[in-house]
């Protein structure tokens, strides 16, 4: 069960306000206790003091052991310089109370504890011994205690009641910023722009509308892509269902074989379409995970080469490999081997027979570089910003695609770090495309 902010807030509060009551108490109750001491202390000294001033003023002192009655809880003994028992009171144990030196001491008889004060006449001939049990004084120091404590059983309910309120009405701004983002449609994705937000929860704003615009730009970009998706499906599909039309309406062979291979045709640009859009599916999101793993890009460029060497020979294209070092880059082998096939594949398709294609990697200081150079028509310069969007081909290029090719290449070279550039061939003529990764060292 998850636990709830404002009990949280509530129980932190409360046992912090009761802590601190406690303790206050305790060092009252410590601090009474002292005072009370020395109140209690100040007491004996001017009891002993008054005694001492009557026996001193007394004319005749009998030698006889007297008794006097107290009433007040203090206990007295007053003895002679030869230690006999002059004076003493009816609360006063048979034990000498303390020692004939002056001043105060602490003293325990028969398991009951004494405050004693011992005073000296002026002649030195009366010792004067003043005495208090310690319960007295832990008595009324609890009962200043239990006085500060009383409050706590209508304060802290009390006290309670208000801090829960009091954490309420601080929530509340939280409370209406759930219900406003609880309340919102799924395709509402405007900015959260409450006025009342608190500054501690500003930064979750933050992150939310950061989010909600993330959301917005994804779910335009997925609708632009379904719709130009299905745009581009509509017409390989509506060329075969033209062509299976023609076929089926054929009245000679050649006729039924010329429909037929355009369907096959159309089929295979379909499929080829199909193929391209569930890679860049896969591709879409932000922050696709990419398998960080020592790749070697000489290998994965070998066998893509080789893969498209039939139909660079169909064509009458020369296709090469210039290697000077193996490429040691980290990455997703498979990604790579993608866009490395979609490079090669547009430099053959889009490079006339005769032609040239070389794909070459090389290091510089840290980087590996990854080039495909042909000599086919070319991307304007004007057309290079834009010719890795979805769908986009060149006019006038005369060959079928997708238009995904380099879409799929540059989404793939972001999520290795590696940049692409586009060049013009030597003297004008073909197109280099340059990849730049950052090298593994050795």
């Amino acid at each position: 069960m998850r636990s709830s902010l404002r009990w949280r807030l509530f129980t932190i509060l409360a046992v912090s306000v009761l802590l601190a009551w406690i303790a206050t108490a305790f060092f009252t109750y410590l601090d009474a206790r002292r005072e009370i001491g020395t109140t209690l202390d100040a007491r004996l000294v001017k009891a002993a003091e008054q005694i001492s001033v009557h026996l001193d003023s007394a004319e005749n002192v009998s030698a006889n052991p007297q008794q006097i009655r107290d009433y007040t809880g203090t206990m007295l003994q007053v003895w002679q310089r030869d230690g006999s028992l002059l004076l003493d009171s009816s609360t006063a144990p048979e034990e000498r109370l303390g020692t004939q030196r002056d001043g105060f001491e602490s003293t325990t008889l028969k398991g009951v504890h004494y405050r004693i004060y011992s005073q000296w006449d002026k002649a030195g001939r009366l010792n004067v011994r003043v005495a208090e049990r310690h319960e007295l004084r832990d008595a009324l120091a609890e009962s200043v205690a239990s006085h500060l404590l009383h409050p706590l059983y209508f304060a802290v309910p009390a006290l309670g009641i208000l801090i829960w309120l009091s954490v309420g009405a601080g929530l509340a701004p939280l409370s209406r910023f759930t219900r406003e983002v609880k309340q919102r449609e799924p395709d509402k994705l405007e900015p959260l722009d409450l006025s009342d937000t608190p500054r501690e929860v500003m930064p979750l704003q933050d992150a939310l509308n950061a989010l909600f615009a993330r959301l917005q730009v994804s779910l335009e970009y997925e609708r632009r892509f379904t719709a130009d998706a299905a745009h581009e499906l509509r017409t390989p599909l509506a060329a075969i269902k033209t062509q299976a039309q023609v076929a089926f309406a054929a009245h000679d062979s050649e006729q039924l074989r010329h429909a037929l291979n355009k369907i096959i045709s159309g089929t295979d640009r379909a499929a080829h379409l199909i193929e391209q859009l569930l890679v860049l599916s896969r591709l879409d999101p932000e922050q696709t995970p990419v398998d960080q793993q020592q790749v070697k890009l000489s290998a994965v460029v070998k066998d893509c080469v080789a893969l498209h060497a039939p139909m660079a020979i169909r064509k009458g294209v020369d296709l090469g490999l210039e290697a000077d070092d193996d490429g040691l880059v980290l990455g997703d082998a498979t990604l790579l081997a993608i866009l490395v096939r979609n490079l090669v594949d547009n430099a053959v398709r889009y490079t006339p027979a005769d032609g040239k294609v070389d794909v070459r990697i090389t290091r510089i200081a840290d980087e590996v570089l990854l080039q495909i150079v042909d000599t086919g028509p070319g991307i304007p310069e004007k057309a290079r910003k834009v010719v890795a969007s979805r769908f986009y081909r060149v006019l006038g290029s005369g060959e079928d695609g997708s238009g995904l090719g380099l879409s799929i290449v540059e989404r793939i070279a972001k999520l290795h770090g590696a940049s692409l550039k586009f060049d013009d061939g030597g003297a004008g003529v073909g197109l280099i495309v340059t990849l730049r990764f950052s090298a593994v060292s050795v």
